[in-house]
């Protein structure tokens, strides 16, 4: 074959080879069949069923289709790379796509946590072992880490938070310390008065219910008008410590007033009041009580809240006064007159020393003069006639005592009551005794309180519970020995609204001994049994409950309703006659309801309480300062 014929011919057969292939690219390339390669977590079924409308089988394979594919596949999340290729098959192409998975945590660990378990952390996050390692999760668990932090008063700062290449996923937490706290705002309050009531100390691990006890504490103090918290990065180290400030604002502590009244009992009376209740910058209280003219009375005291280093108080007071009172000793006794002015004279001291930070325990020592009444009541005595001294009623037999043993009967068995004789008595007996005798009172009492109110004025949560025990005469000396024992326990509960309050009072009381009427257990007036009369029942023991839902519809006005049940009883008390007893109206406890409501206001004077009560014996409009309890 010539040269020219061989060319010819490598040129015919190129050209057949690419006429074939032009024909070839011109015909559908049908799949044949898809395939995953390179997964190990995520299912071959679960990548395919995502790409079953874009690779469908029997359908032409295209670039365009593989593109959508890949998208499709890197949209699920789980891959760092997608690559979709085909190779040639006798029914087709098959399409294999290769993915290399993204890595997964192998194990999470929480580094520099002290207050909250490395568990309570895990289940606080997102991420788990086995789970791809994703930054936007990885940022959002740093947050609720934080926030774990803050619900349980804490303060946390996550300084690192990043998956190593075996899948070790670490959390590095600081938490803050306190570097200083800090106290602004004091003018006339020397700066050491407060930091007695703060315990949080620099370098402790900050916790916000404790510096919240601290703000509670300062406020209970009485002489400030607002007490806030501002936390600020610490100034040595802002990311791992704080600054708790105190911004406190004084309020005048300073008060004098005058008033006058007059009265039919006391005429004109002119009362004066001199109040301080930050003497000195040092918390101290004096006061200082006068009433002349009309009755002449008066009141010193002093209170030291900081005797020594342990927080020791003392509270001294002097005093003189008197008061009109009313006979309250039971229909056994009739009277001309139910009232009666009293006197009492003395001094008390009292020293309490905390034991921890919501308890404490007190020793007090009393010793009083208290004045005799003016007025006498009277009994009679039932009839005894032809009754002698052996055979006399047991009431009369008392009697005798204080009329030298004789019977005001003639001993003239033979007697007829109805046919009476020269020098025979008929009839009831009528004697008469002055009431309600004074005396000398030297006691000692010892107390036990524990105090759980957040704002001890006007408290919305939290506790109240003291037990005293007071023992007069003895080796204390006075005129009267008895002993008395009390409990006082309160709670109260803030409402779902986070404005009402429901408040509660148990008050029992026990008096064993020769208790004078002076000293007994009442029930009634503003503080116990509201709408009755002050001091209406009297007696050995008492047994009190009260009940107030307080609807605050301001900050400054407050309404109360009310409901107290109680009664103080038992008892007999003597009189200055040998013999002539006063019984207690009520022997045993009786259960007497009283109800009604009231008004708290805030003024410059101070909280002012304005009570309408009613009661067995009508209604009675009750005054005085502060919540009842």
């Amino acid at each position: 074959m010539s040269t020219w014929q061989t060319r010819l011919s490598a040129v015919g057969w190129g050209l057949i080879i690419i006429v074939g292939m032009a024909a070839w690219a011109q015909e559908d390339v049908l799949i044949s069949a898809v395939r995953v390669a390179g997964n190990e977590y995520i299912s071959a079924d679960a990548i395919l069923d995502e790409v079953k409308d874009i690779l469908k089988i029997g359908e032409a394979y295209t670039e365009q289709k593989a593109t959508a594919a890949r998208q499709t596949i890197m949209d699920m999340g789980y891959f760092d790379e997608v690559a979709i290729a085909y190779e040639v098959a006798e029914a087709g192409v098959e399409v294999i796509i290769t993915i290399v998975e993204k890595q997964r945590i192998e194990e999470i660990v929480f580094v520099g946590n002290t207050v909250i378990d490395d568990q309570t952390l895990a289940e606080a996050i997102f991420s788990e072992i086995g789970h791809i390692i994703d930054n936007n999760i990885i940022r959002r668990d740093v947050r609720r880490i934080e926030d774990c932090y803050a619900k349980e008063g804490h303060i946390a700062h996550i300084s690192e938070a990043v998956a190593d290449d075996f899948g070790v996923l670490t959390f590095v937490i600081n938490e803050a310390r306190v570097e200083e706290v800090v106290i602004e705002g004091l003018k006339k309050t020397k700066e050491w008065v407060v930091r007695r009531q703060i315990h949080t100390t620099p370098g402790e691990l900050f916790q916000e219910q404790r510096i919240g006890k601290d703000i509670q504490r300062i406020f209970n103090m009485g002489i400030f008008e607002d007490v806030k918290l501002d936390l600020r990065p610490g100034e040595q180290e802002p990311t791992k410590a704080v600054q708790p400030v105190i911004q406190i604002t004084e309020k005048p502590t300073g008060m004098a007033s005058v008033a006058a009244a007059y009265s039919d009992l006391d005429e004109f009376v002119m009362m004066l009041s001199i109040q301080e209740n930050n003497l000195r910058g040092r918390a101290e209280r004096a006061v200082v009580n006068l009433e002349l003219f009309g009755r002449t009375s008066y009141d010193v005291s002093f209170f030291e809240p900081y005797l020594d280093a342990r927080d020791t108080s003392l509270n001294v007071k002097v005093f003189d006064t008197e008061r009109q009172r009313r006979f309250t000793g039971g229909a056994a006794v009739a009277l001309p007159d139910e009232e009666f002015r009293e006197r009492r004279t003395g001094a008390t001291l009292k020293l309490a020393r905390p034991t921890s930070a919501s308890q404490k325990v007190s020793i007090s020592l009393r010793t009083e003069e208290v004045s005799s009444s003016f007025f006498q009541g009277t009994r009679s005595l039932g009839p005894a006639v032809g009754v002698g001294p052996a055979a006399a009623a047991p009431q009369q037999a008392s009697d005798d005592r204080w009329r030298g043993g004789r019977s005001p009967v003639p001993d003239n068995p033979q007697l007829d009551p109805d046919k009476p004789g020269p020098g025979d008595v008929v009839g009831p007996i009528v004697v008469a005794a002055p009431l309600h005798p004074g005396g000398r009172v030297n006691s000692i009492t010892l107390g036990w309180t524990k105090d759980t109110r957040d704002i001890i004025t006007k408290p919305t949560q939290g506790g109240f519970r003291a037990l005293t025990w007071e023992a007069a005469g003895g080796f204390m000396g006075g005129g009267e020995s008895f002993q008395q024992y009390q409990i006082d326990q309160r709670r109260y509960f803030s409402m779902p609204n986070g404005r009402d309050v429901v408040a509660v009072r148990l008050l029992l009381g026990l008096s064993t001994g020769n208790v004078p009427l002076f000293d007994s257990y009442s029930a009634g007036g503003a503080r116990t049994l509201r709408g009755y009369e002050q001091d209406r029942y009297r007696g050995e023991k008492l047994v009190l409950l009260n009940a107030e839902y307080r609807y605050r519809m301001s900050e400054s006005l407050t309404l109360v309703g009310f409901v107290d049940v109680g009664d103080a009883f038992g008892g007999k008390f003597p009189t200055i006659v040998p013999g002539f007893d006063v019984p207690a109206e009520d022997q045993d406890f009786n259960m007497h309801v009283g109800a009604g409501g009231g008004i708290r206001a805030e003024t410059p004077l101070g909280p002012l309480r304005l009570d309408f009560g009613f009661g067995e014996d009508g209604s009675q409009v009750h005054f005085g300062f502060g919540h009842t309890f």
